[in-house]
């Protein structure tokens, strides 16, 4: 069966399963996002991860569901989607020229035969160096609420990022070229695109 469940909203998750050839169908998880006491970034990914993805398998025992979570950390802090627009341009001050991390959790679970994957992915992100007016810009030409630390890479990416460590996909939501690979343990295969 090559269809997966994304237990996520995002559209940017479900672009890059989309580009990949993967059949999707959408069933957003419902759970409530907190962090635990002394939590590590790895570790809340992660948890986050399943959770979503357990949430939404029990609606689909028979099916593959994939789900992920998305943090940046910096000062030993972990940031995730901004409140308002204030701490987004709170949060891109303080990213603007350093270096922070992106983490993310993704979890794939087939309940019927208890197939689980559940793994983080990391990539490191600097920041140019962001004038007022430049994030100013940022914040009022894209939603910034609906991302990991009020940014997305592939919005005004020359503007943004000096450079990056890690994968491009997963700064996006998702590594999807791990997804691929995991999939494949899972004995599902990329439906190839049309035309």
């Amino acid at each position: 069966m090559n269809a997966i469940v994304l237990a996520s909203s995002s559209p940017r998750r479900l672009e890059l399963l989309k580009s990949a050839g993967i059949d999707t169908i959408v069933h957003p998880a419902e759970i409530n996002e907190v962090i635990l006491p002394e939590e590590t970034p790895t570790e809340l990914v992660t948890r986050l991860a399943k959770e979503k993805a357990l949430e939404v398998a029990h609606h689909y025992p028979n099916r593959n569901v994939l789900a992920a979570d998305t943090i940046v950390y910096i000062d030993n802090e972990i940031i995730g989607k901004p409140m308002d627009r204030q701490e987004a341009r709170n949060i891109i001050r303080r990213l603007s020229g350093r270096t922070h991390c992106v983490y993310t959790g993704v979890c794939i679970i087939r309940l019927n035969d208890r197939k689980d994957i559940t793994w983080f992915s990391r990539t490191d992100v600097s920041f140019n160096p962001l004038t007022e007016n430049l994030i100013e810009e940022l914040i009022n030409n894209t939603n910034p609420l609906d991302k990991a630390g009020g940014y997305a890479i592939q919005d005004h990416e020359e503007l943004l990022i000096a450079n990056y460590n890690g994968l491009r996909s997963n700064v996006i939501g998702l590594p999807i070229e791990e997804v691929l690979d995991k999939l494949k343990l899972m004995d599902i295969t990329p439906i190839p695109k049309k035309g």
